[in-house]
């Protein structure tokens, strides 16, 4: 018990010979303003706001010397914001991964080897089967189908007529892939 108080008193005597710093006085005031901010823009567990919280007072004490001491508070809304946004497009990105696992039921021994083989078809099979692909496809599908396979364009072209992103692009023209190869398959293995 005596050491105890004997470490209370030396914290006591080092508070009083370093008095807080303007940063901490701004960070305790401001802290549980923000921590109710992310439980109101959050609704998860304590775990998850208690870590976006810290993320926002981390960023703020390494920008502190750079802040305008007048716009403390909205800035803090900001950084609150863009790292709470940040936080739900991580989970977005894993809660897709997880509908690619949830995808997997349906997948066959065929089904697999279709991916493993979809570089594999030759254009010679594409053209032979153009007719069964086509109608295995949706409208947005065939226009793609179109652009890829029979006018050669660039992913950068597709992607400005399209007004897509190129990863948005490449998935699109993956899943086409896929498509393609199941119904050359279908007809090679009949």
């Amino acid at each position: 018990m005596f050491m105890l108080f004997g470490t209370l008193i030396t914290n006591e005597n080092e508070k009083k010979h370093n008095p807080k710093t303007e940063l901490e006085k701004v960070s305790e005031e401001y802290y549980m303003l923000i921590y109710k901010y992310c439980r109101k823009k959050l609704q998860t567990n304590v775990e998850d706001i208690d870590d976006v919280t810290n993320d926002i007072f981390v960023l703020f004490c390494e920008k502190w010397n750079s802040l305008h001491k007048e716009n403390i508070r909205a800035w803090l809304h900001r950084a609150a914001d863009n790292i709470i946004k940040k936080f739900h497009d991580k989970n977005k990105r894993r809660h897709r991964e997880f509908e690619y696992i949830d995808d997997l039921d349906d997948f066959t021994v065929n089904s697999l080897a279709y991916n493993q083989d979809f570089e594999n078809i030759s254009d010679k099979n594409i053209n032979t089967y153009r007719n069964e692909i086509l109608n295995e496809l949706s409208d947005k599908e065939r226009e793609l189908f179109e652009m890829v396979f029979t006018e050669r364009l660039s992913y950068g072209e597709i992607s400005e007529q399209l007004m897509i992103s190129k990863d948005n692009l490449k998935n699109r023209v993956y899943r086409l892939r896929q498509k393609i190869n199941k119904a050359v398959y279908a007809k090679i293995n009949i």
